[in-house]
């Protein structure tokens, strides 16, 4: 029998670790769909297909035979399209660019790019496109030397967001109270990689699966680092009115873009709750943040 095929919209950053999970498996054909052509991924004997994201003709050509899509492509028209064109290839199933937040968190922001219209079009096609989100918190290569940017991903990331692990620094968001009790999962990106590349394998997705490696406090994320780089951390805290003031006043993408992962913090976007997926695959044993920093920094 024909093995099933995978296709994944975006080859940079997490698209690269999911290509590999995926391959690692041995169950599934891939295809990985790039505005670019990618002669390194090639040459690696992965097969790559050139589309428009903004012509669903285009994607629909490239989905036709495809079962399960995968988009890390965080732009809310360009997965429009995505989906638009599944549903005339009949791709069964498709995973959109979400990954780190839990939507029963989040509220629904406004704006017609907002990624909540993503979920809405989703719910809107469920009988025939069946969808999940896969929730994990923070990526713990955020922490990593150069942060998210330096895993081959464009992104406002540099190694500097909440902990300045190189300087010993640390940076909070605070509500009222000014503690530092709020909650955050995180989870290294080749652990959510492993898990989306097994759960594949299930006969049918709920709307939402979770998982991740820790869920700390921020006072504990604090007393890691502190004591995987041995020495005490200059600390900052930014409360939410100074969050808010900041977004409104600063138009550099990168600085807008950490503002309102702190502002998503705060609102507890990033305490995921219940790890289903760790349950439902054991073999998969996910980093804790001590040992990802240990890696990284001792």
């Amino acid at each position: 029998m024909d093995r099933r095929r995978v296709a994944i919209c975006g080859s940079r950053g997490l698209g690269s670790y999911l290509a590999q999970a995926i391959l690692a498996t041995g169950e599934w054909d891939l295809v990985i769909l790039s505005r670019t052509p990618q002669p390194d991924l090639t040459e690696n004997g992965i097969r790559v297909k050139a589309v428009d994201y903004t012509s669903v003709d285009s994607l629909y050509r490239a989905l036709r035979k495809v079962h399960t899509v995968i988009s890390v492509i965080p732009d809310a028209e360009a997965q429009l399209n995505i989906i638009d064109a599944c549903l005339m290839a009949r791709v069964r199933r498709f995973v959109p660019a979400e990954f780190e937040t839990s939507p029963e968190h989040r509220p629904l922001y406004g704006g017609p790019s907002d990624k909540m219209t993503v979920l809405v079009r989703l719910n809107e096609v469920s009988a025939q496109l069946e969808s999940t989100v896969f929730s994990c918190g923070l990526f713990m290569e955020y922490f990593a030397p150069g942060g998210w940017s330096a895993c081959g991903s464009y992104s406002w990331n540099d190694g500097t967001f909440l902990l300045d692990l190189r300087h010993k620094k640390a940076t909070f968001p605070v509500d009222s109270s000014e503690s530092l009790s709020t909650v955050v999962c995180l989870t290294s990106v080749v652990d959510v990689a492993n898990f989306v590349a097994a759960a594949l394998s299930l006969r049918s997705w709920p709307p939402e699966m979770k998982m991740f490696g820790d869920r700390l406090r921020l006072s504990d994320l604090l007393e890691v680092a502190q004591y995987v780089r041995a020495r005490e951390f200059r600390v900052k805290l930014i409360t939410e009115e100074e969050i808010e003031y900041n977004i409104l006043r600063t138009a550099d993408w990168r600085a807008q873009r950490e503002l309102q992962t702190m502002r998503s913090i705060i609102s507890h976007e990033y305490d995921i709750g219940q790890r289903d997926l760790n349950a439902r695959f054991p073999e998969i044993q996910a980093t804790a943040f001590e040992g990802f920093l240990r890696r990284c920094w001792a």
